[in-house]
């Protein structure tokens, strides 16, 4: 079954026409493999009640998903995408993430 996250931070905010860069992994050795996939991650814009701009139409692209491996001590296994505001205000938004962790992996 897949899980569903939301996360809230504070720094997940983008300027008007801009393109940011972001990385996830999973860190916390309880958590157990940091290699999650597969996984989709969604910038999804605040509404009003979560401190968001709803003024002009909100436009959020996520975009560019990679899984990547980097050295030790950091997680083996990260992943990292673009987010792109299309909107003429600076947003704040949450990260959704799916998580499908009961697919198999099929031998080719």
């Amino acid at each position: 079954m897949p899980f569903r996250y939301r996360i809230e931070n504070q720094d997940f905010t983008i300027a008007a026409n801009n393109t940011a860069l972001f990385h996830w992994g999973w860190t916390d050795p309880g958590q157990g493999e940091p290699n999650k996939g597969p996984v989709i991650f969604r910038a999804l814009p605040k509404g009003p009640a979560q401190g968001g701009n709803n003024t002009v139409k909100n436009v959020l692209i996520t975009f560019d998903f990679a899984t990547c491996r980097g050295a030790q001590p950091a997680p083996q296994v990260f992943y990292e995408f673009k987010v792109r505001n299309e909107s003429s205000v600076t947003l704040s938004f949450l990260l959704e993430i799916l998580h499908f962790s009961d697919v198999p992996i099929s031998p080719s």
